[in-house]
């Protein structure tokens, strides 16, 4: 990301928010705001002035713990999700059965993987997000790394004999989280992929102009494949595994690990022009469009996942809103990932200096202002954060109007 000079909004470090402090940075914000309004433009620095310097920045010494809010009474002559959008609007209710309008409202619970190894663990851990309010569930059916947590009839899956590690198949989980009285979501990892498929390592990069398997570390080290966007069996895979989950009765999918991997310059050269190309992004947007195609074809709702920070740096190649046939992301929201400073519209920010309120509310300022015309659903984990800071995070996401949020 190109370097930008600009004012910086600080915060205090101090844990106490003792009162004299707190109205010191109210005037000093008062004071950097008033620059925003000039440089920057009244439309763009309003939206978070009001919520940085008016919010009630008193926290109390023992908060409630939070849990996801009630679902909200659905319309008695309708079926199936709210007509409530986003902003409060109402929304298209001409009987339209595509799924990319169907509206997004949850607040859903990703399942831990062991959840998926029986009827009894994923009892057990349904019963324990009922407790907890949440009104969807999400099974990682596919993990990072390649796991495949459920039993599929993909030939290429097959051919790898560690990949399919899950017992159960995706229409028996997916009917135990619906008798549960949860939204079914599934979730794919399409690419962060190190599986060894088929005797030539179907699907994975190589080098240019050779058959041999590109790994992202030397062999000794333990060095390992990754699935490559561009290629046509990488491609079939995933339209094949999308297809067979919607087909199982997932309302939702969640297409997750849309990314290359951590390229060094050598493993650019090796590979060749189809990772330097600067329209290498659209072998990503691709594959996202692939997997959505599969699941809508079927009735499922398609969700690409991208996180926030990789967003806000550039390194988040397949954040085209315009060109991705999936009209809502799923943004994971890491604090850890995220660069000290970010350019919000034209002004350098110091995140690192804000509260978690305040850093959550302008990233995803920043995030929904990018992501214009696309629904956008916040990703947590939960573990990060102490349960104020949690508490205050999912508060600014309901501030913004986001009514759907994935804790992991």
């Amino acid at each position: 990301m190109t370097n930008r000079v600009g004012r910086k909004i600080y915060r205090t470090n101090a844990g106490n928010r003792k009162r004299k402090v707190q109205k010191f940075f109210k005037t000093l914000l008062a004071v950097i705001i008033i620059g925003l309004l000039v440089f920057v433009g009244y439309s763009v620095a309003r939206p978070i002035y009001e919520y940085i310097t008016d919010r009630d920045t008193s926290v109390a010494e023992d908060p409630k713990p939070w849990t996801p809010p009630a679902a909200e009474a659905k319309n008695d002559d309708a079926e199936g999700d709210s007509l409530i959008s986003d902003d409060g609007e109402d929304a298209d209710t001409d009987g339209s059965t595509d799924p990319s309008e169907k509206e997004v409202r949850f607040s859903a619970y990703t399942l831990p993987v062991s959840a998926l190894k029986n009827t009894d663990t994923l009892t057990a851990a349904l019963n324990s997000a009922k407790e907890s309010g949440y009104t969807a569930v999400i099974a990682t059916l596919k993990d990072k790394g390649g796991k495949i947590y459920y039993q599929t009839d993909s030939e290429m899956a097959q051919s790898d004999e560690a990949a399919i590690v899950g017992e159960m198949y995706a229409v028996q989980i997916c009917d135990i989280i619906k008798a549960a009285g949860f939204i079914p979501i599934a979730k794919i990892n399409l690419l962060e992929d190190n599986n060894r498929y088929g005797e030539n390592r179907d699907g994975s990069y190589h080098f240019a102009g050779e058959t041999s398997t590109w790994l992202d570390n030397n062999v000794a080290s333990g060095g390992k494949p990754w699935l490559s966007p561009f290629d046509t069996n990488t491609q079939s895979y995933a339209a094949y595994l999308a297809n067979e989950i919607s087909s199982s009765g997932y309302e939702y999918i969640i297409f997750d690990g849309v990314a290359f991997p951590p390229f060094r310059n050598s493993d650019l050269n090796i590979i060749g022009d189809i990772v330097k190309s600067a329209d290498r992004y659209k072998a990503l947007v691709n594959i996202s469009n692939i997997a959505t195609g599969a699941a809508e074809q079927n009735g499922a709702s398609a969700i690409t996942m991208l996180p926030a920070a990789g967003i806000l740096d550039g390194t988040a190649e397949a954040f085209k809103p315009a060109e991705l046939t999936a009209k809502t992301i799923a943004i994971s929201y890491m604090p850890s990932e995220l660069a000290k400073t970010a350019v919000i519209g034209s002004e350098e920010v110091a995140l690192s200096e804000l509260s978690a309120y305040d850093r959550a509310y302008t990233v995803f300022y920043e995030i929904k202002r990018l992501a214009e015309g696309v629904t956008i659903v916040p990703v947590v984990r939960q573990a990060d954060y102490s349960q104020a800071d949690f508490s205050d995070t999912i508060s600014a996401f309901m501030s913004l109007g986001f009514d759907s949020y994935i804790i992991m």
